[in-house]
């Protein structure tokens, strides 16, 4: 079957392509590995990629989530986009409900981590939560089958193929043809995509990767930054390394979570509208950048998380702060014994520096260190620490306007292109390239 746009992935870049391309005559299909928004059980699969998995944190600030810069968007512009996403999250029955709005407490907090030597990076953020998230998603999947956009769920593409008249998308029924592609399976296809992009002459270049961990601890201990920012952006430069390290996706009384992929298993976290922990977590991640004779930094990341996995014997690892700092594997006595207990119980406790290389492992201690003067007690020998953490936004496309690569009619967008981070900014790039299409097409 022929269409004019085949978009692979159904995250938030992906639904927001589909819905900026059915206010026009255009032939869409969505191709989506997991399964609609209520019956998905993969945390990285599924109608809305892996933040409706989350806790649904829109940043609604153009300095967090990517680099207008790099995708050829002006700031006026990507602010427009910005409001555009989170107007139709609000259609979709979003909560009302902002952090980060308050200028002088805002101020505040950013004083103090400046006095602690650690980066405060403000914006304006709305939280949705677990459950809210996957209505709200679902509201949007089920608004785009009423206007027309097609969806074959659980349905993986094997390979894309350049032809005459476009594109051949070989699927796991059979194949179908479409003059225009927007390649954005998220983080967990982003190994997938490299391979089709490198097949079809527009292979991606390699960029940064995060490697981390996340760590766990009693909710009060956030309460006083809670209140000014929900998911606080936090960096840090280390003494030894001078490496930075930066904390991502807070989630206030929430759950550390496990993630799977192929090959190895991820932390992650979220936290739920209703269904609340007595700790937070957040990801702490170090900033790699690989060179000569090392570039591959997505194989890289992969063989850490493989090595970590199979330390932790197909589970994540789990370590004591105290333990980790004194060079010493923890046991699950150990861990029973702390007044604060883990919310994933699916683990291996273990020594993370086994897993980790060392440079990764100073540069995290270190930071715990210094966030802990605007964090007391983040320090504290009970904190937990899972691993392993890591966030693939290595591979990077080379765009042009719209997303487009240098084939024609073949874009990139979202997560697993390298140009975002995060549910808003992805839906961005999905919405640009598809106004681009829209503008050849019409």
């Amino acid at each position: 079957m022929k269409y004019d746009v085949a978009i692979v992935g159904a995250g938030s870049a992906g639904l927001f392509a589909a819905l900026e391309l059915a206010e026009t005559n255009l032939k869409v299909i969505v191709l989506e590995a997991g399964l609609s928004p209520k019956a998905r059980t993969s945390i990285t699969s599924g109608v809305g990629g892996a933040g409706t998995f989350s806790d649904g944190k829109l940043n609604l600030n153009s300095k967090i989530g990517g680099n207008p810069a790099a995708i050829g968007c002006t700031p006026a512009e990507l602010d427009a986009l910005i409001e555009r996403v989170d107007a139709e999250f609000t259609r979709c029955g979003a909560p009302a409900q902002y952090s980060g709005e308050d200028a002088e407490t805002l101020s505040q907090l950013k004083q103090s981590a400046s006095q602690a030597g650690i980066e405060f990076i403000a914006g304006r953020q709305r939280h949705i939560g677990t459950v809210t998230i996957r209505e709200v998603i679902d509201t949007l999947y089920h608004d785009l089958m009423d206007r027309g956009i097609e969806f074959r769920l659980d349905c993986r593409v094997e390979s894309i193929e350049s032809i005459d008249s476009g594109f051949r998308l070989t699927i796991s029924d059979g194949s179908i043809d479409s003059k225009y592609v927007i390649a954005a399976p998220g983080r967990v296809g982003a190994y997938w995509l490299r391979e089709q992009a490198r097949n079809l002459g527009v292979g991606p270049s390699f960029g940064p990767l995060d490697i981390g961990v996340r760590v766990e601890f009693p909710a009060e201990l956030y309460q006083s930054i809670e209140r000014v920012m929900y998911d606080a952006k936090l960096r840090v430069r280390t003494s030894t390394y001078d490496d930075m390290v930066r904390t991502f996706c807070t989630n206030p009384r929430g759950f550390v979570v496990r993630e799977d992929h192929e090959g190895f298993v991820l932390v992650n976290g979220h936290a739920e509208n209703k269904r609340k922990s007595d700790n937070t977590n957040f990801a702490l991640l170090a900033h790699m950048e690989l060179t000569d004779p090392v570039e591959d930094t997505t194989q890289y990341g992969r063989a850490v998380a493989e090595l970590a996995t199979t330390i932790g014997g197909g589970k994540p690892i789990l370590q004591r702060l105290k333990d980790l700092q004194q060079g010493r594997r923890s046991t699950m006595d150990r861990i029973r014994r702390l007044p604060i207990q883990p919310t994933l119980e699916e683990v291996t406790p273990g020594d993370i520096s086994i897993a980790l290389p060392q440079r990764i492992v100073v540069n995290l201690l270190e930071a715990i260190d210094r966030l802990d003067r605007i964090m007391p007690g983040l320090a504290a020998d009970s904190t937990l620490i899972y691993a392993p953490e890591i966030k693939f936004y290595d591979t990077r496309y080379s765009v042009q306007a719209g997303m487009e690569t240098a084939l024609n009619g073949f874009y990139v967008a979202g997560d697993a292109s390298g140009h975002s981070r995060g549910i808003v900014f992805s839906a961005v790039t999905g919405i640009y390239a598809a106004q681009h299409i829209a503008k050849r097409a019409g």
